[in-house]
């Protein structure tokens, strides 16, 4: 099992990558190992929706980091500079593909992505400490942040687009990123690690939330 797609039109596990290529799938996967036929799909179901200069870029960039000619810095700064030009879906589909293609996400890079959506009552959350770009989307505004150093916390659930809100109570991974955990997504959490899981995904971790 590659991961669980959590949406209305399919809720169950991706046995198939091909469901990669459409975009309502793609975007609402939760991606747990990496996959070169779901990274290709991925991308294929990406170009679909996505901004062409962010998808070609980090197309281009992966297969960078996979011949060894940039490093996890290099690699972080590039995204840096592809986010700049980014919608906030792109930044959904990024995550997704950089987990099927390299098996991380930008939170193993040292960067999180903070989703702040809209509803109709409530004030929107302040623009977090250690925001470096500002998405302003359709439906939320997606803050690149530094991804803190501090006791790590296994993602599960959001693939590193983490949302957050003003009042609590707030998203478990959102409570654990304010006070100074670090996200992280790579690999596999050992039973003692702890982690918010989506709960189809039947990982032995011990749950925050």
């Amino acid at each position: 099992m590659l991961g669980w797609v959590d949406h209305f039109d399919y809720y169950g596990p991706v046995t198939d990558p091909t469901l990669f290529r459409e975009p309502k799938f793609l975007v609402s996967s939760i991606v747990v190992k990496s996959s070169e036929a779901g990274y290709r799909y991925a991308l294929e179901g990406w170009a679909k929706f996505g901004t062409p200069a962010v998808v070609e870029a980090t197309a281009a960039y992966v297969e960078q980091y996979k011949r060894g000619l940039v490093d996890r810095r290099g690699l972080a700064l590039k995204l840096l500079d592809v986010l700049q030009k980014a919608g906030e879906y792109d930044v959904l589909a990024l995550q997704r593909v950089l987990k099927l293609g390299l098996g991380l996400t930008t939170c193993d890079l040292g960067l999180v992505a903070l989703a702040a959506v809209y509803t109709a009552h409530g004030a929107p959350p302040q623009r977090p400490l250690g925001t470096l770009i500002e998405i302003v989307g359709r439906d939320s505004t997606i803050y690149i942040s530094r991804n803190n150093s501090g006791q790590r916390i296994y993602d599960l659930e959001t693939m590193c687009v983490v949302p957050i809100s003003l009042n609590a109570p707030h998203h478990p991974l959102y409570e654990a990123y304010l006070r100074g955990m670090r996200i992280v997504t790579e690999g596999e959490p050992s039973p003692s690690d702890l982690c918010v899981a989506h709960k189809k995904l039947g990982v032995a971790c011990t749950r925050l939330g």
